[in-house]
C-alpha cells in the first residue's frame, strides 16, 4: 500500500521507517536554516489557541535580522523552582527551548529564587505555600539536573541568572513609576483571581504583582521573545505591558499546549485533564526507561496523537499522514504508539539506542509478541503461612487493603493457574495463603508477585 509523502508516492513501510529514523535521530544543528525556515518550524509547534504567538509578524522580521547580522536572539524561559520533580508536560517548553538553541540563538534561564518565594497563581484556586531562599536552590538543584536531559547547560549559548540579583535592588520610587502605569482592575479579571474570590478566598497583594515581576525580569534582560506554557498567557503579556512602560521593544511571546495526562480523562468541558502531579496522570523525565515505556503504552489513541504533536520533532504533515495510514488500518495503532514510546524514551535519555532497546524488549517480554507469563523482574516474597493473600499483596505493592479490592473489583488482579492467568475471586484475596504457596499474582499492568511460604 502506497501514501504520498512531500509529493512523492512511497510505501507506507518506508514512510514508517523513514519517520522512525528522522523522530530518533533528531537533527540537533538548526543553525543553518534560513529565517523562514527556522520560522516555520518554531510555528508548527506553538500551542493550537488563539494569539498563541503574539507579534508573529516580529519573529520572522527577528529571525530575519538575526540571520542577516549573524546576531543570535534573546530568547528567555523563567523558572520558579516551586517543586523537585519536572514530568512531561513541564518538558513541553523546554523541548522548544531547545529548538532555539539548537538553532543557535541565545537562551537566558532567569531562576526566579525573588518569584518563587512569592508563587505563581497562574491556574492556583488557592495560595500557594512560600518557599524560603535556600528551598528554593535546593530544588533547582534537582531541576537542572532534570532539564538537563532536555537542554544543553554547558552550552555556551546559555545563560542563567537569578532573577534576585535586580529585585533585591528594586527601590520604591523606581517600582511605583510602573506601578502607575497597570490597572489592578485587568489584573483582577484573571480567570484564576475571579474563581478564588468567588470561592470566599484571598489574594496577597505579592500575587496581584506577580506578573509585574515577571515583566521587570524582562526590563533588564531585553529578550527578544519569551517562552512559556498556555497558562502562562496573562504574566508573559504583562512582560510586554512592562517593557513598554520602560520604553522597550516588547518581546514576542510564544505560548505552548498544556500536555495532557496519561489517563485520557476530560474535565466537564470536555478538556483533556492536564498532566498533574496531583492528579497522579503523569510520567516523570527521570522515570525508569522501562516503566516510561509502559506508561506511554499505555495511553488512549487520543492521547498519543496529541502526545506526537507536543513531545516529537514530526511536523504537521507528518502526523496527518501518520494518522491516516493508521486510520485506514495500514498502520497498525499499537505499531504507531510503540514508535512514540521508543521516541520519548531517546528524547529523555540522549537518544541512547541501546536504552530504548531495553525498554521495548522489557516491556514485549511482559505484553508484546514475546510476553512471558513469567517476566524476569517479577518479586519473590517469602511469607509466614499465617498471612492472607491480601495482606502479603498490599506489602508487596506498596499499596493499601483498600487498594487491592479496587484493583480486584476493576478485574486487575489475576493468579497464573495452569499457563494462564485468571481472575481472582473475593474469596481467594481474603483467604490464607498457603494455598497459594509458589503461585504467581499480577497486580494491574505490571506488577508480578510470587508468594513462597516461609518452611
Amino acid at each position: 500500500m502506497a501514501i504520498k509523502w512531500g509529493g512523492i508516492t512511497m510505501n507506507v513501510k518506508v514512510f514508517f521507517n523513514e519517520l522512525e529514523t528522522k523522530l530518533l535521530n533528531p537533527n540537533r544543528d538548526l543553525s543553518k536554516l534560513s529565517a523562514e525556515e527556522q520560522f516555520d518550524m518554531i510555528m508548527s509547534k506553538v500551542g493550537e489557541f488563539p494569539d498563541s504567538v503574539v507579534a508573529k509578524n516580529t519573529l520572522l522580521d527577528k529571525l530575519k535580522f538575526s540571520k542577516d547580522s549573524g546576531k543570535p536572539l534573546v530568547v528567555k524561559f523563567g523558572i520558579d523552582p516551586t517543586g523537585s520533580q519536572i514530568h512531561l508536560g513541564h518538558a513541553v517548553p523546554l523541548l522548544n527551548l531547545r529548538m532555539f538553541q539548537n538553532m543557535g540563538h541565545k537562551i537566558v534561564i532567569v531562576i526566579g529564587d525573588f518569584t518563587a518565594m512569592i508563587g505563581d497563581p497562574s491556574g492556583r484556586n488557592t495560595e500557594r505555600e512560600a518557599l524560603t531562599h535556600d528551598m528554593v536552590v535546593e530544588n533547582m538543584k534537582t531541576y537542572e539536573k532534570q532539564a538537563g536531559k532536555i537542554i544543553d547547560f554547558n552550552s555556551p549559548n546559555i545563560v542563567k541568572r537569578f532573577n534576585s540579583e535586580w529585585m533585591s535592588k528594586l527601590t520604591i520610587p523606581n517600582w511605583i513609576k510602573f506601578q502607575s502605569s497597570i490597572s489592578v482592575t485587568e489584573v483582577l479579571q484573571r480567570e484564576d483571581f475571579k474563581k478564588r474570590i468567588e470561592a470566599g478566598g484571598g489574594i496577597t497583594m505579592a500575587e496581584l504583582e506577580y506578573a509585574c515581576y515577571m515583566g521587570y525580569d524582562s526590563v533588564i534582560l531585553k529578550p527578544d521573545i519569551e517562552l512559556g506554557g498556555k497558562d502562562q498567557f496573562l504574566n508573559l503579556h504583562m512582560c510586554r505591558n512592562m517593557m513598554r512602560i520602560a520604553n522597550e521593544e516588547p518581546e514576542v511571546i510564544i505560548t505552548y499546549n498544556i500536555l495532557s495526562g496519561t489517563t485520557g480523562v476530560k474535565d466537564e468541558q470536555g478538556r483533556f485533564q492536564k498532566m498533574s502531579k496531583s492528579l497522579k496522570n503523569y510520567i516523570a523525565v527521570e522515570e525508569e526507561p522501562s516503566e516510561m515505556y509502559a506508561k506511554v503504552m499505555s495511553i488512549t489513541d487520543d492521547v498519543m496523537w496529541l502526545w506526537y504533536r507536543e513531545l516529537t520533532s514530526i511536523t504537521p504533515t507528518e502526523l496527518e499522514i501518520l494518522k491516516n495510514a493508521v486510520s485506514s488500518e495500514q498502520i497498525h495503532p499499537k505499531d504507531a504508539k510503540s514508535l512514540l514510546a521508543r521516541v520519548i524514551v531517546a528524547t529523555f535519555n540522549d537518544f541512547n539506542k541501546n536504552v530504548v532497546e531495553e525498554a521495548e524488549e522489557n516491556f514485549n517480554s511482559k505484553f508484546g509478541k514475546k510476553k512471558q507469563l513469567v517476566p524476569d523482574d517479577m518479586r519473590i516474597v517469602s511469607v509466614s503461612p499465617d498471612e492472607t493473600v491480601i495482606s502479603v499483596l498490599a506489602i508487596a505493592t506498596n499499596n493499601s487493603k483498600s487498594q487491592i479490592n479496587r484493583i480486584l473489583s476493576g478485574n486487575g488482579l489475576k493468579v497464573l493457574k495452569e499457563n494462564e492467568y485468571v481472575l481472582l475471586t473475593k474469596e481467594e484475596l481474603n483467604s490464607n495463603v498457603t494455598a497459594f504457596d509458589g503461585f504467581v499474582f499480577k497486580v494491574g499492568k505490571r506488577n508480578f508477585i510470587k508468594i513462597v511460604i516461609d518452611k
